[in-house]
C-alpha cells in the first residue's frame, strides 16, 4: 500500500507538471488536481480549447463541480496562455488522468486488504486502537503494521520519536517569501514513515471534533495563538499517546477517564492509580485512556475498577493516624518564577551548550555526560523548552520537566525540590506580600 501511494503521488505530480503547460490557469481554480470533478473535467475536455468551445451548461453538468467554479473555468479556458497544444497534449492529459484514477482504485483495494488483514490478527491490545475517537479502521491497521509490537517501546515518547512527530530546528535557508529564516525556527521532523504521518494527520483533523482529549488540546493551543498546522501536529502526538495507552493496557478508550474539556496547562500532580498496568490484569469492561507524561516516564496509568465496593468500617477500631497534608503546588505559577537558563546556569550546564542566541545544542545531561560527542540536546532559552532527539531518551518539555528528568523524580517531588532549591513560593498563597 505504501508503494502504491507513492506511485499515485508521482502520477499526480506528473499531471500537475503537464498541466502547467497545457492549461496553467486550472491550478488557480482547483486546489486538488486529484479531485474527482477535476479528473472528470480533464477526461472530457483535455485541453483549454475544447473547454472554451464547450457550452457553459455542459461544464456545469460535470459531477461534483462546485457551482461557483464553472463560469470562471470556462472563461479561463477561453483566455488560456497554454504553450503546449494539439492532439498530442490531449492524449498525454487523458493518459495521466487514467493513471491517477488507476492508482486511486489500487489504493482503495490495498486499503481494504490491509483492514481485512488487521481484522484477522489474533486478539491483543492492538484491537483497542480503533476505540480512540478519530482513528478509523484504516489508520488502526496502518499503525499496527508499523508498530508491530507495542512492547518495543518503553514509553509513549519513544513511539512519538519513532514516527517523527516532533519539531526540529530549521534555521538555514529562506522561507517561501525569500526572507532568511530566523534562529530558532522549528518545523515538523521529516523522520518517520510517510504513510503513517499522512493517516495520523487526517486522524488528528477528525479527532479535534470528536475526541474530547484532542479537542481540548487543540482549543488550548489555538487560544494561545498557535497556527492551525502547528496545533494539528501536537494533536498527532496526543493521538500516539492515546494509542500507546490503550494498546499497553488492552482496554478501550474511556472519554470519561479525565475531565478533558476542563483540563488546564497545569500538569496532574498525582497519578490516578498507584498500581502499574502490569499488576492490574485487564477485563473486558475496563477502560483506559492516555495520561499526561510525567518525566521520567512511568508505566501506563489505568482507571480503577468501578465495581469495587467501599470497605466496611470496623467497630471500635482505632483510627489510623492521618498523614500530613501535602503542600499544594501550582505548577504554572512555579514555572513562571524560574527560567531554563537559570536552572542550566545553576547546574553549570549552560557553558557546555553550543550556539548563539536563544537556541543552544549540546550533549544531553539527562542520559549522557559532558564528554558525549553527540549533541542531541536542544534548548530554546526564550521559550523555556528543551528536547533530546535521541530515541532512547526523547525527554522534552519545560523547566519543571527538565528538573524532574535530570533528578529522576516524579513531577510533584521535582516541583517541591525546585522550589526549595531556588527558594520559590509553591503557590500564590505562599507568595510574600509586597
Amino acid at each position: 500500500m505504501q508503494a502504491q501511494v507513492k506511485q499515485t503521488t508521482q502520477a499526480i505530480n506528473r499531471l500537475h507538471n503537464l498541466l502547467a503547460r497545457v492549461f496553467p490557469e486550472l491550478a488557480l481554480h482547483a486546489d486538488d488536481l486529484a479531485a474527482g470533478w477535476v479528473l472528470h473535467l480533464l477526461d472530457k475536455y483535455p485541453s483549454p480549447e475544447r473547454m472554451g468551445q464547450a457550452r457553459l451548461a455542459s461544464i456545469q453538468k460535470i459531477p461534483y463541480l462546485p457551482a461557483d467554479k464553472a463560469q470562471p473555468l470556462h472563461h479561463a479556458a477561453q483566455q488560456s496562455v497554454a504553450s503546449l497544444r494539439g492532439t498530442i497534449a490531449e492524449t498525454l492529459v487523458r493518459d495521466l488522468v487514467a493513471q491517477v484514477r488507476h492508482g486511486e482504485q489500487a489504493e482503495t483495494k490495498m486499503r481494504q486488504l490491509l483492514i481485512a488483514a488487521h481484522g484477522d490478527l489474533p486478539a491483543g491490545g492492538h484491537r483497542q486502537v480503533v476505540t480512540v475517537p478519530g482513528i478509523g479502521p484504516a489508520t488502526a491497521a496502518v499503525l499496527t503494521a508499523k508498530i508491530i509490537d507495542i512492547d518495543r517501546f518503553a514509553t509513549a515518547d519513544q513511539l512519538v520519536s519513532y514516527f517523527g512527530i516532533f519539531p526540529e530546528e530549521n534555521s538555514s535557508g529562506t522561507d517561501k517569501l525569500g526572507h532568511p529564516l530566523p534562529p530558532g525556527t522549528l518545523r515538523m521532523s521529516h523522520k518517520g514513515n510517510d504513510l503513517v504521518r499522512c493517516y495520523l494527520w487526517n486522524a488528528a483533523r477528525s479527532a479535534i471534533t470528536c475526541n474530547p482529549a484532542v479537542r481540548a488540546l487543540y482549543r488550548r493551543l489555538r487560544a494561545k495563538g498557535k497556527r492551525g498546522d502547528v496545533a494539528i501536529g501536537h494533536c498527532m502526538r496526543k493521538l500516539l499517546h492515546l494509542v500507546f495507552a490503550v494498546w499497553k493496557t488492552n482496554r478501550p478508550f474511556d472519554e470519561h477517564h479525565y475531565p478533558w474539556e476542563n483540563q488546564s496547562d497545569t500538569p496532574v500532580s498525582t497519578p490516578i492509580s498507584a498500581q502499574p498496568a502490569a499488576v492490574m490484569p485487564p477485563t473486558s469492561n475496563e477502560k483506559a485512556a492516555g495520561h499526561k507524561r510525567e518525566v521520567p516516564a512511568k508505566q501506563v496509568v489505568t482507571t480503577a475498577n468501578p465495581s469495587v465496593a467501599p470497605a466496611t468500617a470496623l467497630v471500635n477500631s482505632t483510627p489510623a493516624p492521618t498523614a500530613p497534608a501535602r503542600p499544594r503546588v501550582d505548577y504554572a505559577f512555579l514555572r513562571r518564577q524560574v527560567t531554563l537558563e537559570q536552572v542550566l546556569r545553576h547546574l553549570s550546564l549552560l557553558d557546555q551548550l553550543h550556539g548563539s542566541g536563544q537556541q543552544r545544542r549540546g550533549p544531553c545531561p539527562i542520559h549522557g555526560h559532558a564528554t558525549d560527542r553527540h549533541h542531541t540536546f536542544s534548548v530554546h532559552l526564550g521559550k523555556n523548552a528543551f528536547q533530546c532527539f535521541k530515541a532512547d531518551c526523547a525527554a522534552q518539555g519545560n523547566v519543571l520537566d527538565f528538573w524532574a528528568a535530570l533528578h529522576r523524580l516524579p513531577l510533584y517531588d521535582a516541583a517541591l525540590n525546585l522550589a526549595a532549591t531556588f527558594h520559590l513560593p509553591r503557590n500564590r498563597e505562599e507568595e510574600p506580600v509586597k
